[in-house]
């Protein structure tokens, strides 16, 4: 459902501004950085050490090359702004927190598991895993099932669909990365319906509450209560009455 309109101050948001600014100074600083990637990795090792850490630092290092980062960062910049303008700035936030989060924990546990289980090379602990990816997909994935605007929904669904392969690669041999993407874009998917539904059932009880009130406010006369008609009492009938053909 479209929203009516869109208010000047959502597009000036600090989110999307606010993430474009720091991811293009953490890049730009640190992208190349071999230290600096391998304490902000997502991976078990760190996870372990400093989860949120990890967690946080990963998500604004868009890697070492200069053109493609700026590109990256211009269209997280361009998603975000289109997630604010449905769901205002904390909505928005916890939602690609949540992608973040659940995405690493998803692909990282079901990797732990695989590791216990004599599946997978226990190397991979400390693989190399940073970047923004689980929170680009999964807010692609709610401006796909709740943009404001068609040209929003549309303009999230093709770039969707050009990532589409990077997104499952490797899916097939339950590589870390391809999981994670799977489950943040499940995460960003099933909240911004979530969220939609909530809206919609706030905005039907708002409009019953505006049906009411002039109901409530009828009849009110200078400030004050209508009066209420009250039947008139009956009287008591008595045996004179009765004799005198009088009685009800």
């Amino acid at each position: 459902m479209d929203l009516p309109r869109t208010p000047a101050r959502r597009w000036l948001s600090p989110v999307p501004w606010g993430f474009a600014l720091l991811a293009a100074a953490s890049s730009l600083t640190y992208g190349g950085d071999h230290a600096v990637n391998s304490w902000a990795s997502t991976n078990l090792t760190n996870m372990g050490d400093h989860p949120v850490e990890a967690l946080i630092a990963s998500a604004f290092l868009f890697g070492a090359d200069p053109w493609a980062c700026l590109r990256g960062i211009a269209l997280t910049g361009v998603i975000l702004a289109f997630l604010v303008i449905r769901f205002g700035n904390i909505r928005a936030v916890a939602l690609i927190a949540a992608g973040q989060v659940l995405g690493t924990l998803v692909s990282e546990g079901l990797l732990a598991a695989r590791i216990a289980a004599g599946q997978a090379d226990p190397a991979l602990r400390a693989t190399l895993d940073v970047g923004p990816s689980y929170v680009i997909v999964s807010a692609l994935a709610a401006v796909v099932a709740a943009g404001a605007r068609p040209w929003h929904r549309w303009t999230a669904l093709a770039a969707l669909a050009v990532r589409a392969p990077h997104i499952t690669n490797g899916l097939t041999t339950l590589a870390v990365t391809p999981v994670g993407h799977v489950t943040a874009l499940t995460t960003g998917l099933l909240l911004a319906r979530s969220l939609r539904s909530t809206d919609a059932r706030h905005r039907y009880l708002h409009r019953l509450t505006l049906r009411a009130a002039p109901l409530q406010t009828e009849g009110r006369t200078n400030g004050r209560e209508p009066s209420v008609a009250r039947p008139p009492a009956r009287r008591r009938v008595t045996p004179h009455d009765r004799l005198n053909g009088t009685g009800v």
